[in-house]
């Protein structure tokens, strides 16, 4: 068979597109015509779109973890400082001569704040996932 006079010289065309994890190596030698480049072209960019747009959602979900972590450590050093807290008040309460009778109040309360935080630290524990080292 004659080649064909439409189509220039024989080249080799490399696509490498790197995600993170996924990498795709396309190795394909054919006859570069314009239409053939303009395929190409248009693959790359559509991948560098796809790039971006993954990207930008890493960087979101990267935010969002960051801003919960935020909320998380709030939230645990609140239920970790009320204790303490209570505890502080009935100092200075006793010490201002209050009564164990008057105090009873507080010594449930703080009993029943170290019941819950237990509770809910073992509910936390109990939900999250354990991470097996890769193999």
């Amino acid at each position: 068979m004659m080649p064909d006079e439409n189509l220039s010289e024989e080249k080799d065309v490399h696509l490498h597109i790197h995600l993170d994890a996924l990498t795709i190596n396309v190795v394909h030698t054919v006859s570069a015509d314009a239409a053939l480049k303009s395929m190409f072209q248009s693959l790359i960019e559509d991948f560098a779109k796809m790039s971006n747009t993954v990207q930008q959602a890493i960087d979101a979900l990267t935010a969002d973890v960051a801003q919960e972590t935020t909320v998380n450590q709030s939230a645990i050093a609140l239920i970790q400082g009320v204790p303490a807290l209570i505890t502080a008040a009935i100092a200075a309460a006793s010490a201002a001569g209050a009564t164990p009778a008057q105090l009873a109040a507080f010594d449930a309360l703080n009993t029943s704040l170290a019941v819950n935080t237990s509770a809910l630290a073992a509910a936390v524990t109990a939900g999250t996932p354990v991470n097996s080292p890769a193999a």
